[in-house]
């Protein structure tokens, strides 16, 4: 078996000093100084997702007919967006975005703000599912001109920096607006600033497309919780397993054949909104949980290939490692600031 770990933003995105320092990351320093080493432009997990399942990218990602895939949606042949639940707030002269994933949103408040979405925007064609309380979808009558930025990369960020271009832009952002004006005045709002929770006051409007041909998936097990991962496995028919709780139960759960693609996405949040600290614990973790644990099963011969790709805004990075490669004993072994430098384009001597 082969196992292919995908950690988005190792590679922390902006200013780096202290981040790094006295993280205890040995099994990954090792597989990092071991490994064949490669980097490349920055590239966000959804863009690195739909590459990797052989989905034909353009200016837009189509994530939404993915993700609804697996929330548990058909999207036939229509044309999905995402139309996510989102909080903006004023900050520092800017406005923010924030995701559900930092405020709660039951399913019934998501009905009847989809409801009220849907009430008004019934004259223009547009309908709202409110699939899951956390993700929203907006069926479209066709494809629109535009490049959006996937929510998880403009989370944290000025709504100003990140919004949609294209020839169609001026006519979403305006559908945009219009639907921040009703959630800002809808009783489901006043409700919940009442008990001190943040407003639903907008949606983010990104993942535009259609289901497209997905490469074949029978020799890759998907393990991940992620949506965009889960849609695309089952698009391709891959088998599709929820994400363990360890390398060590993959282990005992895998085939012992062909390849484990796992998706472990917990430094993605942190990285967004800043949080130094939650992203070192998670780091962590994943460093105790799943890379030890596998570096060992390497070493083993029970694994005949660790991969590790990391996606992020900061710098993609990607390392391969097999057995034969950890008895290179000239390979020395390195900080992971200084691979994360490399990564970002620094000279490495």
């Amino acid at each position: 078996m082969n196992v292919r770990l995908v950690i988005p933003d190792l590679v922390w995105p902006g200013e780096v000093s202290g981040v790094y320092d006295d993280l205890p990351a040995p099994a990954l320093e090792h597989l990092l100084a071991k490994g064949r080493r490669t980097s490349a432009p920055a590239e966000t997990l959804e863009g690195w997702l739909l590459a990797e399942f052989g989905v034909a990218l353009g200016d837009e990602l189509p994530v939404a007919p993915y993700t609804l895939l697996a929330d548990g949606g058909d999207p036939g042949a229509d044309a999905w967006m995402r139309a996510d639940p989102v909080h903006v707030q004023v900050a520092r002269e800017a406005l923010l975005l924030a995701d559900a994933a930092t405020f709660a949103i039951d399913r019934a408040e998501a009905e009847q703000l989809a409801e009220s979405l849907n009430r008004h925007f019934a004259a223009d064609g547009l309908v709202f599912f409110p699939v899951r309380p956390d993700r929203w979808y907006l069926r479209l009558s066709a494809l629109p001109r535009l490049t959006t930025t996937p929510l998880p990369h403009a989370r944290g960020r000025a709504v100003s920096m990140e919004l949609a271009i294209g020839a169609d832009a001026v006519k979403w952002h305006g559908i945009a607006n219009e639907a921040q004006m009703l959630l800002h005045a809808d009783p489901v709002n006043a409700a919940r600033e009442s008990r001190g929770a943040p407003a639903v006051n907008s949606i983010w409007l990104w993942g535009a497309g259609r289901i497209a041909p997905v490469a074949p998936g029978s020799d890759v097990h998907v393990y991940a919780n992620e949506p965009l991962a889960r849609g695309l496995a089952i698009a391709s028919r891959a088998a599709l397993g929820s994400l363990p709780a360890s390398g060590a139960t993959l282990l005992a759960q895998a085939p012992r054949d062909g390849v484990a693609l796992v998706v472990l996405d917990d430094l993605r949040s942190p990285a967004a909104y800043g949080e130094a600290g939650a992203w070192r614990e998670r780091l962590a973790a994943i460093e105790h949980n799943w890379i030890a644990p596998l570096l060992a099963a390497l070493k083993e011969g029970r694994v005949g290939m660790l991969t590790i790709a990391s996606p992020g805004e900061g710098g993609s990075l990607r390392v391969e490692t097999t057995r034969q490669d950890l008895r290179y004993f000239w390979r020395r072994t390195r900080s992971l600031g200084e691979h994360v430098a490399w990564a970002a384009g620094k000279p490495d001597d």
